[in-house]
């Protein structure tokens, strides 16, 4: 037992350690012991966090001739991990207007007769196709590192009025085809970064046959947003846009915009000074551009003690807070999911611990014996 959390908590901290954003992705599939399984796993079956997957696509625009990664239909229902089960929105072209109108799809979440609401925790998933690098293939490959494709996600209940989860990328240079020693041309693709650099950008996380996971969203971080009460309610979400993005530096996050704290600031943490360029693997050929797995709303997580999110507050939960004690935002070894107490503050500290003890061995109603 002690040995399984112990391999756990490692593999939770190879995954999140590096940058200040260390949310882990939700993984699609998992086995008896409810860890992340492979989608070949005999024993495996679909994460019960996840209550529903989109089932209608409302419209669709890709950017470039992607041929047969253009059925809708592949967005739909739950996760492959698998590259034949994906919709591409296309790539802006090496060449062309780096400001061209990237891709889009639009999925419909009320055709069901049900919404998307603001419940604790995350509200929904989005999964890509992004892969981590195992070995290196050039210069540009850091092993450990992932390969990704990113998106802008907004929200509307109208279908008309969208508001934009406000992100971050800290990438700091551009990670697309650039000549190597071994690629004269320049014809390597598959160039990396670190992903907990990223925040509130689909595509994030890994999502193959081995590790089927999809990037969180929490619609209370729209709470700000001018539209929401007005014409974005987010006990009312019906449209999830998931929204291309070039990755050669003409695209920004909202860093600045939307206030959010710089972590390299610390212990005063000011805010961004500037909004910054988003960089991923641009460009990219084949299925080029974000390519859209699928999409799957969440349950309530009732225990913010469960930072596994396994449904169950147990030792697992526990080593991996105590890994955080006292770590602040943005330093190595800051866990996001251990700032339980509200209002959330910059540490991990006793106000935390006893929103710990508070819930523990608390279950979650979605998880099933």
């Amino acid at each position: 037992m002690i040995k399984r959390i112990v391999i756990s908590f490692l593999l939770y901290v190879s995954a999140v350690n590096a940058g200040p954003y260390t949310e882990k992705g939700i993984s699609a599939y998992i086995g008896a012991d409810w860890r992340s399984a492979a989608t070949y796993d005999s024993d495996c079956f679909t994460n019960p966090i996840f209550n529903r997957w989109a089932s209608s696509v409302s419209s669709y625009y890709a950017s470039s001739n992607v041929g047969y990664f253009n059925d809708t239909s592949k967005a739909l229902g739950e996760p492959t991990g698998e590259d034949s089960g994906l919709v591409c929105l296309g790539e802006v072209e090496k060449g062309s207007n780096p400001l061209s109108t990237p891709g889009q799809i639009t999925l419909d979440f009320s055709a069901d007769g049900d919404v998307i609401s603001n419940k604790k925790g995350y509200d929904f998933a989005i999964f890509e196709n992004g892969f981590v690098a195992n070995s290196a293939g050039s210069d540009e490959i850091a092993v450990g590192q992932s390969f990704v494709e990113l998106a802008y996600v907004e929200v509307s209940t109208n279908g008309v009025d969208f508001v934009r989860f406000p992100s971050v990328s800290l990438t700091p240079a551009p990670t697309g085809i650039r000549p190597t020693e071994e690629y004269p041309c320049g014809e390597y693709p598959f160039l990396t970064l670190g992903v907990s650099n990223l925040f509130n950008l689909a595509g994030k996380h890994t999502n193959t046959p081995v590790n089927c996971s999809g990037t969180p969203f929490d619609l209370n971080d729209l709470v700000n947003d001018p539209l929401v009460g007005d014409k974005v309610f987010l006990d009312d979400i019906r449209y999830i846009r998931i929204i291309d993005i070039p990755g050669h530096g003409y695209y920004y996050d909202q860093a600045y915009s939307a206030s959010f704290l710089d972590p390299f600031t610390r212990p005063l943490y000011n805010i961004f000074g500037i909004d910054n360029p988003i960089y991923d693997g641009w460009p990219t050929d084949e299925t080029g551009g974000f390519d859209l797995d699928a999409v799957g709303v969440l349950e309530e997580q009732e225990y913010s003690a469960d930072i596994n999110l396994d449904g169950l507050v147990d030792l697992y939960d526990f080593v991996l807070f105590a890994s955080s004690w006292e770590k602040n935002f943005g330093e190595d070894g800051w866990i996001e999911r251990c700032n339980m107490a509200l209002p959330r503050d910059t540490v991990i500290n006793l106000d935390d611990l006893l929103v710990f003890v508070s819930e523990w061995q608390c279950i979650e109603k979605w998880r099933t014996p």
